[in-house]
């Protein structure tokens, strides 16, 4: 089976529209949660549940 260099570059932009942006929110989700982590750790929080509740 040969693949015509259009048909490469069709499917090679596809898989780029795909993977880039669900690549972004797994690496956005991640940081998020990290960033979570340090700053209970900075402010002396043990778990979101932790938290008062505003009112």
């Amino acid at each position: 089976m040969s693949v015509s260099p259009e048909e490469f570059f069709m499917y090679l932009i596809i898989a780029l529209i795909v993977v880039i942006p669900v690549s972004a929110r797994i690496y956005r989700y991640l940081t998020a949660k990290r960033v979570a982590q340090m700053v209970d750790e900075q402010f002396g929080r043990s778990s979101a549940g932790d938290r008062p509740e505003k009112r």
